[in-house]
Parts: C-alpha cells; sequence; structure tokens
C-alpha cells in the first residue's frame, strides 16, 4: 500500500500545486482545512507519521461533501470553474487519505478509482507533466491505481474473444448499397483534402486504421478489463438519446461489458433496454487505451487537437438522424454499423425538433420513414452504406446521419475542423 501512496504522492509537489490554486487561496474555509489536511502528507510518506488519519479523512470528506453538493445545484453549466477546481483537489487528498486509513488493500484501491473518476467527470482538469508526458493530476490518479489494481487481482477465467463475423445477410439488399458515397483505399492528404475535406464530400476510407493495436487487442475482453474493468463510465440506457425511454447511469466498464457487450444475445433479449457508451471522452480518461489509436494525418492538415469519442455498445444501438457542426471520421474497430446520409440542404424536409437541445436532430425515422406524418421526406435523397471493421467514415459538417449498430460494435470518432 506504502508503494502506492508513494507514487501517487509523487505526481505533484502538494504544497505548491495543492494550496496554492486560486481556488484554495480565494476561501479561507478552504484553506484553512485543507492545509492542516495536506502539511502530514507533505513532511512524511509512511503511515506512522500521517497524525490523526481518521480525523483528517472526516476533514477531507465534510469538505469534499459540500462542494459536491455544490455542483449539483442549479444548472450546470452555470457551475463557477473554481468549484469544481476545488473538487479535484478535494478528490486527490480523500484518495490517499483513503488508502492510509483501509485495512483491505483491494477494496481501498477500488473505492480510490471509483473516486478518480467521479472527479474527472464533474471536477475541473489540473494539467501537468509527468515522465515529459502531458496528464492530468486524476488522469494520472487513476492510472496509477489501475495499474495497482492489476497486479494484486486474482485471476478470473479468461472471457472470450468477441465475434468479428460478418453480418451482411442481417441486411436488405437496398441497405447494403453504397449509393454513390466514394470509396478511397488509403488516399494521400492532397487527395482527400480536394476530394472530400474541400467539396465536404462524404466517403469510406480503407486501410488508414490497420495498423492500430487497438484492431488486435480490443475485441479481447479480458484486454480491456486489465486496462478499464474497475473504471466508472456514464452509460445510456434506452433506445436512442431523442426517446422517452433513454436514461443515463453510471457503470463499472466491467458491468458493461459483461451484461451488454459479451452476453450471448439470447442472454439478454427482451430482458433489458440497449446500454450503449455513446460520445464519452474515454481515452482522456483511460490513457491506455488512447495509446492503442493513433490520430489520422488527414486531420492535422486543419487540427492539431481533434476530440476523440467512444462509442461502445452491442447490437442495436442506434443514434438517430442527427448533424454534428464539425467534420468527423468514423473509425470502425470491430462491429458493424448502417449510415444512413442526408444532405444539409435537406434539412427542413427532415424535420429538426423544436426544442433547442434536439434541434440538431431530427423526428424521422430514417430506416423507416412515416411518409403520411412528414410528407417532405420522399424528396430526399439517402445515401446508406455499412461500415465494417478497419473502415472510416468522413462525415462532413452538417450531413445528417443515422448509425444503427448491427453487431456489437466499438467505434472511435474525431471531431476536427
Amino acid at each position: 500500500m506504502e508503494r502506492c501512496i508513494k507514487a501517487i504522492l509523487s505526481v505533484v509537489p502538494l504544497k505548491t500545486f495543492l494550496l496554492n490554486r486560486d481556488c484554495v487561496k480565494e476561501n479561507k474555509l478552504y484553506q484553512t482545512v485543507l492545509s492542516s489536511i495536506v502539511e502530514p502528507l507533505a513532511n512524511e510518506l509512511t503511515t506512522d507519521a500521517v497524525k490523526n488519519i481518521s480525523t483528517n479523512l472526516i476533514k477531507v470528506g465534510v469538505l469534499y461533501d459540500t462542494v459536491y453538493n455544490r455542483l449539483h445545484t442549479g444548472q450546470w453549466n452555470a457551475v463557477a470553474t473554481s468549484e469544481r477546481e476545488m473538487f479535484t483537489i478535494l478528490t486527490y487528498v480523500r484518495i490517499v487519505y483513503t488508502l492510509y486509513a483501509s485495512n483491505s488493500y483491494e477494496d481501498a484501491i477500488k473505492d480510490s478509482i471509483y473516486l478518480a473518476d467521479l472527479g474527472l467527470m464533474l471536477g475541473c482538469p489540473s494539467g501537468l507533466e509527468c515522465k515529459n508526458v502531458a496528464t492530468d493530476l486524476l488522469t494520472e490518479t487513476a492510472s496509477i491505481l489501475t495499474r495497482e489494481l492489476a497486479n494484486s487481482d486474482k485471476q478470473e477465467p479468461p472471457m472470450k474473444r468477441i465475434k468479428l463475423d460478418d453480418i451482411t445477410g442481417e441486411i436488405s439488399l437496398t441497405e447494403n448499397k453504397s449509393n454513390d458515397v466514394p470509396i478511397m483505399e488509403c488516399p494521400s492528404l492532397e487527395c482527400f483534402g480536394t476530394r472530400c475535406y474541400d467539396t465536404k464530400q462524404p466517403a469510406v476510407l480503407k486501410g488508414i486504421i490497420d495498423g492500430w493495436p487497438a484492431m488486435e487487442r480490443w475485441h479481447d475482453p479480458n484486454y480491456l478489463l486489465k486496462v478499464a474493468g474497475e473504471r466508472t463510465v456514464p452509460i445510456e440506457i434506452g433506445s436512442q438519446y431523442s426517446s422517452d425511454d433513454w436514461s443515463q447511469k453510471l457503470m463499472k466498464f466491467r458491468d458493461f461489458l459483461e451484461q451488454s457487450i459479451c452476453c450471448e444475445p439470447s442472454d439478454s433479449a427482451g430482458k433489458q433496454p440497449p446500454a450503449y457508451l455513446a460520445q464519452h471522452d474515454l481515452f482522456d480518461q483511460i490513457p491506455a487505451l488512447r495509446a492503442d489509436i493513433a490520430i489520422p494525418d488527414y486531420i492535422g492538415r486543419t487540427d492539431a487537437q481533434p476530440r476523440i469519442k467512444a462509442w461502445l455498445g452491442p447490437k442495436g444501438t442506434v443514434s438517430p438522424l442527427h448533424t454534428d457542426p464539425c467534420h468527423n471520421l468514423l473509425c470502425q474497430v470491430f462491429g458493424t454499423k448502417l449510415i444512413i446520409l442526408a444532405r444539409p440542404e435537406d434539412t427542413e424536409r427532415l424535420y429538426p425538433h423544436d426544442h433547442f437541445i434536439l434541434n440538431n436532430t431530427s423526428q424521422v425515422d430514417a430506416r423507416r420513414p412515416d411518409y403520411d406524418r412528414f410528407p417532405l421526406v420522399r424528396d430526399v435523397r439517402f445515401y446508406r452504406l455499412m461500415l465494417r471493421r478497419g473502415e472510416v467514415l468522413y462525415i462532413p459538417p452538417k450531413w445528417w446521419h443515422y448509425v444503427e449498430s448491427l453487431s456489437p460494435s466499438f467505434s472511435v470518432s474525431f471531431w476536427f475542423e
């Protein structure tokens, strides 16, 4: 345990990094309580030298709960950045004291990983450099804890690899046609720029992610469990985000993988609504997975820092017909997805929702349009294709796209300008 605590405490200089933050200095209560808690940690690294462990754990817990409640009062976009930054700092300190105070090594590690993930979701990034690599306070802390847990975990029976079977027979011939969406084999940067990016022309790109380690690793659930099994992630529950049955909940990645991805179809059919890890910053949260992918060169042409999102779910997950304001490279690591596209010029014929939250989403079911209810859809030209393992779809800004998983599927989106 002391080795793990020492590694976490070595991530940052405690006094200068934690106590000199503006969010601490601007609040006398925060400053007084946090100083009294951090001081013992900054002096020695042995358990015996940390005085009043239980008392300090209570102190940080009370302050943590106070800030947590403030984060959940009112609208999220109105929460002050200083409060979120304070939550990050308190999470870090609470993790250290949780490890010191616990009598159960494995339970303490798991509890601390959960705290780190909650801090990453609710707090504010606290950038730092570790071994000459830019990272984040809680990201690095969670990585240390995850490695420690992997070294101590008992060996469990290995899980079967996720099937990579072709599912062509499950879709009609009409929907199996690319309908004039170009297919390009590893195009040059110049070719992509002139034929796709500049003209805003969708295209299927082949041969550009074959070298990703993810292509060999991610359909092995044992690998995913090793690097991410104990992490907590937000999961969407329901048929699609625009439906009344949609909700969200936090789940351990292990539970999500076992219940939704690796189970046999007969085990879950008709029992539970689809669960989807959708549009999540998984690669910021778990650097080990980020190392398994690479930013395609086409993006660096215009944007050095794309937003990278993860999409992992079982067969049947749906993103309804919608638009995004930026360019998108949708990379299919495993599984197959049905994609239906429509031009930006057809926006008025696709009946966007009136509510401002959903005004980028169509009311039309792109796979089964109701022409009586939405008659203008008859004049829309849809482009249908199947995106398979190893393929990448370029989706230009404002193009409408419907996405449905036809099998268990793991995709990576690069959103760029």
